[in-house]
């Protein structure tokens, strides 16, 4: 039988069960990350909520507050004041102090910062839309921000610049001022009342000048007395020469305050006309910095986003939707030091809806039951949780907790009963969207009837269709869960041979209470421990015995399975490392190659403008002869050694892997799908296109290998042949070509053209860079078969094409 509760209520046990969690100590974590005192408020009045929609609002806000901070790191509504009772008082025409403004003024300003962060990220609207609608709604009061400043000093004084009559209004304080104190300092000084006064000094007295005169001398000084000493000795009096100056001087004084007063008045004014805007103000910057503060809670705990499980929409399910469930991989205890704290794999709902959970005393069975209750309920808050990845859980409309001692001698209430009496609660309200957590089940009584009870409870709690962890030490409690499919086994587990719990949670394994293993290991005489065990049962002993060896053979393979995931991640650490040192390598040894030939193709070049040179050298006459000249000789061993060089580098390039080389537009490539070689036209981020004859294709690069510089088509239509041998073509086309590449090909085709007896022939080498075009105008002036050459007319292809005529 359920039984209808009243609100308040339900609010009531939710708060005690939410007590005996220590949830208030989360919310306390979460408060000191608060930067706005008003979100500090807000963030100790945090409540789980108890349905699907409203969890899932608040775990997206959350979302969007931990997505910002990646885009700013340091955004902080820091600034902001709590301003809401200058709000009030403003709205009810009351005026603002200097400071009290300024305060406003910074408010206004953290906002508008704030507003900028978030409205100024790209695709806000769509990443972000819960804290844009706080961030549009944030006040925009630029004029009045100016206004305070200009107005108010960092100190909460009021500036000159406040207005112009300030400014004019102290100018005539301090002028009229320094006027009085040089009368008074002529006064003092000397002349005919100096032998009338006590000293030489002059004070003020209720806002007004005076100099001390001895009584004696009362009349030697005319003027208004203020005050006396306390002997009487001494008159304090405002001498008639000062009195009209110290009139000025409080004057101006008053026109002062008065300016003062209505400057304030005025930007009072215009907080009291914004006061509805600017308290929505106050809340959204709260709002805003409660979701940055769960933000930096769960960077600062290490957590995780908990999936929150969808409810099935039906009317046969709960009001949660469907079977309520929780799976949590190395969950933490929020409370306790990261470090030290054993983190727990537990989960119940999918396949069991109950977790027994056994094991000695301080062996960490509590820390578990809390550590499911804090990570559910933070969850249901909208707070990531301290737990791996891949956490879920159900929102759960209703929790129950029945933890720790709540013996009351008021109330005539042993712990048995007090325990018994907030089952009996439970058992009244539960329902299948119930999380119930109940520690050490049935204890505080005769073990027998305990155990009973027990067990009649977890049976109505099954029939219930609550998720129930519970925590027992009877033994027939965790028998009762073989026979039960919807009941689990859990226990903790203690070291026997250091007599110390390790806080591991083992799921289905029921735990053992070792009471004997350890009283021998405390000393227990062995006589006592024997005769202690005829008195167990045989078939208890056995099980127990069964137990362990389960739970043996279970850490066994637990530290295999360990080993072997940490000798894979070694090999996989390994072999990228072995990876990243043969790319290295390749990288070197393609860099190795690319310098030499390089440098092979520079001492070519060289080599070749010296033979052209000894060329020309014998082509002239000679007038008389001359002495043999060692430098030819020099020049071809020179020409020799660039020969061998190259020589050198084509045989190792045969030879060399190297890693893939930098491709450039006009290379030689080959598609490795296609099995078919072109050349490279265009280069994009990611892909190129190619040019396969007359198609064109777009390949991914790491498609594409660079096989050469030049087409082979270009080379191709270049083989020229003797004149004897047939026809040479009037044009030859280097498009393609690298600079180091084209002198051959252009000695071949020149002396071909030569023995054709062509008069022109035409080089086309394209626009590009201009690159190509330079170096073939250079060969050509230094070439002896050249007559002169000019760039083609625009028929002929403009500056793409170099018209060459050639010597008779």
């Amino acid at each position: 039988m359920t039984i209808e509760t009243q609100p308040s209520q339900l609010a009531n046990r939710l708060n005690q069960s939410l007590t005996k969690l220590e949830y208030q100590s989360v919310v306390a974590q979460l408060a000191r990350r608060c930067h706005y005192s008003v979100a500090v408020e807000m963030a100790e009045r945090i409540e789980p909520e108890m349905s699907y929609w409203a969890a899932a609002d608040v775990m997206a806000i959350t979302d969007e507050a931990v997505a910002i901070t990646i885009d700013h790191p340091g955004m902080s509504v820091g600034g902001a004041r709590d301003i809401r009772a200058l709000l009030d008082r403003a709205e009810k025409g009351g005026r603002l102090q200097a400071q009290e403004l300024q305060d406003v003024a910074d408010t206004v300003a953290a906002a508008r910062i704030v507003r900028q962060q978030i409205l100024g990220t790209a695709s806000a609207g769509s990443r972000f839309p819960r804290l844009v609608d706080w961030a549009t709604g944030l006040a925009l009061m630029p004029h009045f921000e100016d206004a305070v400043r200009r107005s108010i000093g960092p100190a909460g004084e009021i500036l000159d610049t406040a207005s112009e009559k300030l400014a004019r209004v102290r100018r005539e304080v301090r002028i009229t001022h320094q006027r009085l104190i040089d009368r008074l300092n002529r006064l003092v000084s000397g002349g005919s009342l100096a032998t009338a006064l006590q000293d030489n000094l002059f004070t003020t007295r209720d806002g007004r000048y005076v100099i001390p005169v001895r009584s004696d001398a009362r009349a030697q000084v005319p003027g208004i007395v203020h005050d006396s000493s306390a002997s009487g000795q001494t008159l304090f009096v405002e001498p008639m020469d000062v009195v009209d100056m110290n009139n000025r001087w409080r004057e101006a004084q008053i026109e002062e305050r008065h300016e003062i007063e209505r400057i304030l008045g005025e930007l009072s004014a215009i907080v009291g006309s914004q006061a509805e805007a600017l308290d929505q103000t106050v809340q959204a910057l709260a709002q805003i910095d409660l979701a940055l503060a769960k933000s930096r809670l769960a960077v600062d705990w290490r957590c995780t986003r908990p999936a929150l499980i969808e409810p099935i929409e039906s009317s046969d399910a709960p009001v949660n939707g469907g079977v309520a469930r929780f799976h949590f991989r190395k969950a933490r205890h929020p409370l306790l030091d990261p470090q030290s704290v054993v983190p727990i794999d537990v989960e119940a709902g999918e396949s069991f809806r109950i977790l027994l959970i056994t094991g000695p005393n301080t062996g960490g069975k509590t820390v578990a039951l809390k550590t499911v209750g804090l990570l559910t309920m933070m969850a249901q808050s909208g707070l990531y949780v301290p737990a791996a990845d891949g956490a879920r859980t159900s929102v759960f409309g209703q929790l129950f907790v029945d933890i720790g001692d709540d013996q009351s001698i008021a109330q005539s209430l042993s712990t048995f009963s007090s325990h018994i009496t907030n089952v009996i609660g439970m058992l009244q309200q539960v329902d299948a969207t119930s999380l119930v957590l109940i520690d050490e089940l049935g204890t505080g009584t005769d073990p027998q009837e305990g155990s009973a009870l027990a067990r009649a409870v977890v049976a109505e709690l099954v029939e219930k269709g609550a998720i129930v962890v519970a925590t027992t030490h009877f033994s027939e409690v965790k028998t009762y869960a073989y026979e039960r499919p919807e009941i689990e086994n859990a226990s903790v587990e203690f070291d026997v041979e250091t007599l110390s719990p390790t806080y591991r949670l083992m799921m289905g394994i029921p735990g053992q209470s070792n009471a004997l293993a350890i009283a021998g290991r405390l000393g227990m005489p062995r006589q006592v421990l024997d005769h202690a065990t005829t008195f167990l049962n045989p078939d208890a002993v056995k099980v127990d015995a069964l137990l362990a060896d389960i739970q043996r053979k279970g850490l066994d393979a637990e530290r295999a399975l360990a080993d072997a995931d940490r000798l894979k991640d070694e090999a996989a650490t390994l072999v990228a490392a072995r990876q990243s040192e043969l790319d290295e390598a390749r990288q070197l040894r393609f860099q190795a190659y690319e310098e030499a030939r390089s440098e092979a193709e520079v001492m070519l070049a060289e080599g070749r403008r010296s033979l052209r040179r000894l060329q020309r050298a014998v082509a002239q006459p000679q007038a008389a002869p001359a002495p043999a000249d060692p430098k030819p000789d020099a020049e071809v061993a020179e020409i020799a050694a660039a020969v061998s060089a190259v020589r050198e580098v084509a045989r190792q390039s045969k030879t060399a892997e190297p890693a893939t080389p930098r491709l450039r537009e006009g290379d030689r490539v080959r598609i490795r799908s296609l099995d078919t070689e072109g050349s490279l036209v265009r280069l994009g981020p990611g892909e190129a296109a190619v040019q396969l004859g007359t198609m064109r294709i777009t390949r991914p690069l790491d498609d594409i290998v660079r096989i050469g510089g030049a087409p082979k088509e270009a080379a191709a239509r270049v083989q020229v042949r003797s004149s004897g041998g047939g026809f040479v073509p009037i044009e030859l086309d280097l498009r393609g070509y690298r600079y180091a590449d084209i002198e051959p090909e252009l000695d071949r085709y020149l002396d071909a053209a030569v023995r054709a007896s062509l008069p022109f022939v035409r080089i086309i080498h394209g626009r590009g860079t201009g690159a190509l075009r330079k170096g073939v105008g250079e060969y050509l002036r230094s070439s002896p078969v050249v007559d002169r050459f000019n760039a083609g007319k625009e028929n002929e292809g403009g500056d793409g094409v170099t018209v060459v005529h050639l010597r008779d």
